[in-house]
This record gives C-alpha cells, structure tokens and sequence, in this order.
C-alpha cells in the first residue's frame, strides 16, 4: 500500500481578482500509485477571508491574504500550501446611522 510521498502545488501564490471569484487549486499527488489520494482542506483567513470545497475549490468573501492547504488523508502527514490574494470584493453596506 502506498502513501503519499509529496503534494505538489507548482506556484506559491495566486490572485482572486473579481468580486466573489474563485481559484482551483490543483494539486500534483506522488507517487501516482499511492493508494489514498484523497485530501482534507483547509482555508486560513489572515488579513482576508475566503471558503474552500471539497475539491479545492477557493471562493473569495473579502479582500486580503488567505493559505488554503491541502493535507493528505492516508496517514503520511504530506500536505502543501498556497497563498491567495485577493481583491475587488465589494462591501455591501448593512445599515447607515443618521444623527
């Protein structure tokens, strides 16, 4: 049974550039026979704030810098990050105060 010796994301930071974009993050597995190829992620909100699938699907909620990570689910504890920019995202206002 072989496990998963690498994740490999070949660039280390992408954009998301349109209001509510998103960005595929795709994902070399190695070896190509490892037996589980299956992986959990996990989306950090630093000073922005994105969503990510199930299939690494990364969907922008507001403008900044997130780390979306992939993490292999076989046991071998491989995982891969990349870091996203984003911007354009519109704030919608939810309320205004007179005085």
């Amino acid at each position: 049974m072989a496990k998963i010796g690498t994740l490999l994301i070949t660039i280390k930071m992408a954009t998301i550039t349109t209001d509510k974009g998103t960005y595929q993050v795709k994902v070399a597995i190695l070896p190509t026979d490892a037996t589980d190829k299956s992986l959990t992620w996990v989306i950090t909100n630093g000073m922005g704030k994105a969503t990510v699938d199930s299939t690494g699907l990364v969907t922008a909620v507001a403008n900044g810098t997130v780390t979306v990570k992939a993490l292999a689910n076989d046991g071998s504890g491989v995982s891969g990050t990349l870091d996203i920019v984003i911007t354009n995202q519109k704030i919608l206002i939810t309320s205004i105060v007179l005085t």
